[in-house]
């Protein structure tokens, strides 16, 4: 097996760890999208490149480049668009080429393209949509003939392959969300942390991803089609034994056993994968419950501003947080301790005595009705934000009507901004009756400015 840098420059990735990375990275993306067109497909003209990026640099004055040799000046915008060219080349981002007529190109690589198209997906938080990937393999397969049996058989192991990829990212999208919001934010940006949660988290993961994944393009909708048809080719040993000597042919491959394997290994993944998916999909669904349960009790907590023990404790970090000039020692009293020898701790053992339960007395006068009333609305106070409940709330908030926004909802407490909070984080959890539309419109509400958004009846 080749090593990577084998195929890459070995100091390709030192110009991402530069001081100047900004720099650089900037000057790459701006040489990519010079050369990509149809016309110049990655080649382009070296003086065109050139004078890019001096506008570049006449727009963005940059500080002084740390990695200029002794010889080498980069003080005008000229200079520092040469000495960027220089670094690239060195590094094997690009290439130059003489084209006669004193004309020069410069080129990209393809490993070069593939690592800036992922940067620049990076940069602008790009996410692979899911749309009509099930639909297709299964597409492919309905129609299978023999005359076209093994292009088919290749796009659909090529795209059965691609769903994985995509769900697994998909799985993995959802932590770095979750690390994001509960991690890196704190109660100094709650707007932002709901922006993030409600809208970017919504679009980037629902819209674009998950939605489609639960409806339109549904693994239960396809999967006893697709896996019906690679049954019937399995069982088929003629057309077995024609794929096999087509593969023969196309690939070149002299041993009829080879070939044959072949087919059957890409049968057998494609039947292999949509089994498993069902497992794949229902782990995605656990890890956005759980993300979605994680973020509404950080906003929970954030919001508590009450006399239980959770409401005085988020008080008591914050007073912590805020002042770094607290004395501990004045909250809580710790002192060190030690074992003087290995029997230090020893306690001596003493004759087991057999005990006689004595009758309790309680006198029901003694606690009030609404002293029990009060008790027992705190006992159920944490179950008023479970999806049942909110699911309730909704029905109660639509009263009869399909549709209403979330700026006529009254909002007079607390309680009643929390719970609007959660029937937009709920309204995409299993089992629920109503869905949620974002308007992209600023509303305000009792004093309180967010996006307005639009809660649907949803019948199941």
């Amino acid at each position: 097996m080749a090593h990577l840098f084998d195929t890459i420059h070995p100091n390709f990735f030192s110009v991402l760890s530069s001081p100047n990375k900004k720099t650089y990275v900037d000057c790459i993306f701006i040489i990519y999208h010079t050369i990509d067109t149809v016309e110049d497909a990655f080649q382009g003209d070296r003086e065109l490149i050139i004078q890019r990026l001096i506008d570049y640099f006449d727009e963005q004055p940059q500080d002084e480049f740390f990695d200029v040799e002794e010889d080498e000046p980069a003080r005008t915008s000229r200079q520092k668009a040469l000495h960027v060219i220089n670094v690239l080349k060195r590094n094997g981002w690009i290439g130059e080429e003489e084209l006669g007529d004193y004309k020069t190109s410069l080129n990209l690589f393809d490993y070069s393209i593939q690592v800036i198209d992922l940067l620049e997906n990076i940069a602008n938080h790009r996410q692979s949509e899911y749309t009509g990937e099930i639909y297709t393999v299964y597409s492919l397969l309905s129609t299978f003939n023999m005359d076209e049996g093994i292009g088919v058989l290749e796009q659909s192991y090529q795209k059965t392959q691609d769903i994985l990829r995509k769900l697994k990212s998909l799985k993995a999208n959802i932590y770095r969300y979750y690390y994001d919001i509960t991690k890196k934010h704190s109660k100094n940006d709650l707007q932002q942390l709901l922006e993030k949660l409600l809208v970017e988290y919504k679009q980037d993961f629902f819209d674009s991803a998950y939605y489609n994944l639960k409806t339109t393009d549904s693994l239960p909708r396809y999967k006893r089609a697709i896996l019906e048809v690679i049954n019937r080719i399995q069982n088929d040993e003629v057309m077995m034994d024609q794929l096999a000597m087509k593969v023969q042919s196309l690939k070149r491959i002299d041993d009829y056993n080879e070939s044959f394997h072949y087919v059957e290994d890409r049968l057998r993944f494609i039947t292999d994968s949509f089994a498993a998916l069902e497992h794949l999909i229902l782990a995605i669904d656990r890890k956005n419950e759980q993300y979605i349960s994680a973020a509404a009790a950080k906003i929970l907590f954030y919001t508590n501003q009450s006399d239980d023990i959770e409401g005085i404790f988020n008080r008591l970090f914050r007073l912590i947080m805020s002042n770094k000039d607290v004395n501990y020692q004045n909250l809580f009293f710790m002192s060190q301790a030690r074992n003087l020898d290995t029997g230090s701790l020893y306690n001596q053992r003493r004759m087991r005595m057999e005990t006689t339960p004595e009758e309790i007395t309680f006198d029901d006068d003694l606690i009030s009705e609404e002293y029990r009333k009060d008790k027992i609305k705190a006992l159920l106070k944490n179950n008023i934000y479970g999806k049942k409940e909110i699911d309730e709330h909704v029905k109660n908030l639509l009263q009869g009507q399909k549709t209403v926004d979330a700026s006529s909802v009254i909002l007079e407490t607390q309680e009643d901004f929390v719970k609007l909070i959660l029937v937009f984080l709920y309204s995409k959890s299993v089992g629920m009756h109503y869905d949620v539309e974002v308007l992209n419109k600023p509303c305000t509400n009792n004093f309180v400015t967010f996006q307005n958004f639009r809660i649907k009846e949803v019948k199941r």
